[in-house]
């Protein structure tokens, strides 16, 4: 009996009746080698149980020193230092450097004690049992500080995350070996077709090679599936049936391509309605390519009936079975990911249906991404290897003009660039309320922590989408506004974040010795800075700056005596962890993050931190969310959690003032 698509339903419909039938979640979890875990999706946060690296060693070979030793050092007067033995990977010294003396010192090695820096090879001459050196180093130089990298407790892995080889080699560096991942949906895949012949064989006359099977366990395999073995058969009822039951007791999502449609010779769809009930639940799409689509449950399972033309059958796949697969993988889905783009053609679709038309990404004038479509029949698979993503027209729309900005959605995950690129200052607020966003909006964010000066700079120049700042101006003593028109900020604005309190952090045992930032400069406690072009480095600027002027001598002076001046780190978090270790005494930073780590925290300042936000990207829908966010209640109540006061006016323009 021949069937005629009477119900065809829009692909809306068609995503509620799979939601409706099918509670697709995550089929549990199972622990893995990590030899085993490339590209599955990890079940559990992981923490680090330890500090990367684990004890200060050196960048390179050369010589362990302390760095006032060098001071003066040139080619015209080298200095001659003892070397008193060497330092080599895997073993820490027993011997101490102290002055006039060096120690021979290889890659990876411990750093030994008393010394504070490594002269590189290159600029030193043995000399039997001394040493020549030829050019000075600074505190710190050369040597890779414990924690820097990685910090213990710290979250290095989220739930939900994939795993690559670069997750895999943190995981490695921790000393983890096995993790628990979500279990691959085990995925069946049947080809049926009197016409089809297998890859490798001699084709026949009037024979075609079947590509679905292999395409469909690539695509399975590519968003981290188990695709089962696939099956090849004839359109005979009886095989159809049997390969169908044997895959429904194998697998947890079946696919069976071809013999989908309403031709009389077209059986798959009445053998799935004597499998079980409630049987096929949609039979026929309002779409083009993909209008003959079965999705049926059988035993609880789904089983999928794609179009037989390659492209229909893998453009399906993207657009219905992907998603099911992702859910069962724990994997996060956003089906309104896209890109817009100008069409570089004019398009004409097909009336009354969703037109899904392949486009490749090609560079306009002024570098401008277009899209250029590619009209050919569903057979052409190799429209698909020119394809970059395709363009969902409506079944409303009668012509696209060329031009017209349209969605794309892309077919590899690798062309997917950020939603949301923020570059300026580290701040731990800023990180929570990114995470929450990303929970919340499924954006994709991405955050350079490279100071307030950096994300300035990058928003001058059209690098980031917004910049989170925090710069002081000594002479007005406001912060932020000064240096928009010291710098000649245009098309950005400054939308308004909140108060944090930057302040002296110190260990316990040296809370007695430090009372304001004066006192660090007369006890001689190892002092820890941060990087030039940060907030917090130019309000340590403006502090060194004031206590100069009080004790009568130059800021140079005063540099000198802040012992550990030249140590320079990134983040707040690193301060902390340099004093919680003990490479240093005292330093600045947030009082968040001294709470964090267990220091004593004095407050020198409440400073105000911003956000620099390039004016085009207020078109984009992720920076209006994210910025709508700022004003959320959600957010508010995190900042005063963490001890940060949300501005009255948060999430606000304040300047310029007219735009």
């Amino acid at each position: 009996m021949r069937r005629i698509f009477h119900n065809l339903v829009s692909l809306k419909e068609a995503k509620q009746i799979i939601e409706r039938n099918f509670e697709v979640k995550p089929l549990g979890e199972e622990e893995v080698d990590i030899l085993e875990a490339s590209g599955r999706v990890l079940s559990e946060d992981i923490y680090s149980i330890l500090n990367l690296p684990p004890y200060d060693r050196s960048k390179m070979d050369g010589y362990a020193v302390r760095a006032e030793d060098t001071y003066g050092a040139d080619y015209d007067n080298p200095i001659e230092l003892n070397v008193i033995g060497s330092a080599k990977p895997g073993k820490m010294p027993k011997i101490e450097v102290s002055k006039g003396s060096a120690v021979e010192i290889s890659t990876g090695a411990p750093i030994p004690k008393g010394a504070n820096a490594v002269v590189m090879v290159e600029y030193t001459e043995r000399k039997g049992d001394k040493v020549e050196i030829y050019r000075p180093v600074a505190i710190g130089e050369n040597i890779v500080f414990s924690g820097s990298d990685l910090n213990i407790g710290e979250r290095i892995l989220r739930k939900g995350e994939i795993l690559t080889r670069r997750e895999i080699g943190v995981l490695a560096a921790i000393g983890v070996r096995r993790v628990k991942v979500y279990r691959k949906p085990r995925v069946a895949i049947i080809s049926t077709g009197d016409e089809l012949e297998k890859p490798g064989l001699k084709l026949e006359d009037y024979k075609v090679y079947d590509v679905n099977s292999y395409s469909l366990y690539a695509a399975v395999s590519e968003i981290g599936g188990e695709p089962l073995k696939p099956i090849m058969i004839r359109d005979r009822e009886e095989d159809i049936r049997k390969s169908l039951e044997e895959a429904v007791e194998k697998a947890d999502i079946i696919l069976i391509s071809g013999g989908t449609s309403a031709g009389v010779g077209d059986i798959v769809y009445r053998v799935i309605e004597k499998l079980g009930k409630p049987g096929i639940i949609i039979h026929g799409l309002k779409i083009k390519p993909g209008k003959p689509t079965i999705v049926a449950k059988v035993k609880g399972k789904p089983i999928i009936g794609l179009p037989g033309w390659p492209v229909s059958a893998l453009m399906i796949f993207k657009i219905i079975v992907e998603p099911i697969i992702k859910r069962m993988l724990g994997k996060k889905i956003n089906e309104e990911e896209a890109i817009k783009v100008p069409i570089a053609r004019r398009i004409i679709p097909s009336k009354g249906r969703v037109n899904l038309i392949p486009v490749s990404l090609i560079r306009g004038e002024g570098d401008e991404l277009r899209a250029y479509p590619l009209i050919a029949h569903s057979g052409a698979i190799a429209t698909l290897k020119r394809a970059d993503g395709y363009a969902i027209i409506g079944e409303k729309r009668e012509i696209v003009y060329e031009g017209e900005v349209i969605p794309i959605r892309l077919f590899t995950e690798d062309l997917k660039i950020p939603d949301l690129t923020i570059i300026g200052s580290h701040c731990p607020a800023l990180e929570k309320i990114v995470e929450i966003f990303e929970e919340t909006n499924n954006f994709k964010v991405r955050i350079i922590a490279a100071g307030s000066m950096a994300g300035l700079i990058s928003i001058k120049n059209g690098e980031a989408d917004i910049a989170g700042i925090h710069l002081l101006d000594e002479d007005s003593l406001t912060y932020n506004v000064p240096y928009l028109a010291k710098f000649n900020i245009e098309g950005a604005v400054l939308v308004k974040g909140y108060r944090r309190r930057q302040g002296i952090m110190l260990r316990k045992d040296c809370k007695d010795k430090v009372e304001n930032f004066k006192d660090i400069l007369k006890s001689g406690l190892r002092f820890i800075n941060r990087n030039r072009g940060s907030g917090t480095r130019i309000l340590i600027e403006n502090l060194i700056k004031k206590v100069s002027e009080e004790m009568g001598i130059s800021m140079e002076e005063a540099r000198k005596m802040l012992k550990g001046y030249n140590l320079e780190v990134k983040t707040h978090a690193s301060v902390a962890t340099a004093i919680k270790m003990g490479r240093a005494d005292v330093g600045v930073g947030v009082e968040f993050i001294a709470k964090q780590y267990g220091l004593e925290f004095i407050p020198l300042k409440e400073e105000e931190y911003d956000f620099l936000v390039k004016r085009r990207s207020l078109k984009r829908e992720a920076v209006r969310k994210f910025i709508e966010m700022l004003k959320s209640e959600e957010v508010r109540k995190l900042l005063n959690e963490m001890g940060m006061k949300p501005s009255k006016e948060i999430g606000n323009i304040i300047w310029p003032l007219s735009r």
